[in-house]
């Protein structure tokens, strides 16, 4: 953000070096959130729940959370499942690896996703997600049957942290 103060005070005195140049020249800027900006926005007010800071007499740990109805058919792009928040504060930011498994239990793929969400406490909400399947190729085992053949496939969800607000 300084460095584009800096380009804007710069041109505003070449401009004013320039007077009948300046009335040619129009500049557009557009101040864009790094990646981190707009996390600190999602996580501001709230605090991490992880595996590392857990212990027997913590309130929340990660056994608060828990994911049902997963669904991805064959022709799908994308993933979807239900998040349930079973803490006393609202979820923010879910931070979890999918690992994907044939059926007999080989690991076919593992992916880390961070969800932003907002889920009140008590409550179950839906997330969808880019599927990691790009050439339409694999099927979970209890989505409805597509008519092209395809790979069957399960999931284990491994949550790694979450945020919860203030």
């Amino acid at each position: 953000m300084q460095t584009l103060l800096k380009y804007i005070f710069a041109i505003i005195i070449l401009a004013s070096s320039f007077p009948s140049e300046a009335k040619k020249i129009s500049y557009r800027f557009s101040a864009k959130e790094s990646k981190e900006e707009k996390k600190g926005k999602q996580t501001e007010g709230s605090f991490r729940v992880d595996v590392s800071e857990a212990s027997s007499d913590d309130k929340y740990h990660l056994g608060q959370i828990s994911f049902s109805g997963f669904d991805k058919k064959l022709n799908s792009g994308s993933e979807s499942f239900f998040v349930t928040n079973r803490t006393d504060r609202t979820m923010t930011v879910i931070m979890l690896e999918i690992e994907y498994l044939t059926p007999d239990g080989r690991q076919l793929h593992k992916q880390f996703h961070e969800v932003k969400c907002h889920i009140p406490p008590g409550e179950t909400r839906k997330v969808d997600i880019k599927s990691w399947d790009t050439q339409h190729s694999f099927y979970y085992v209890k989505s409805a049957p597509a008519k092209a053949s395809g790979s069957p496939f399960t999931v284990r969800f491994l949550p790694q942290a979450f945020y919860l607000r203030y």
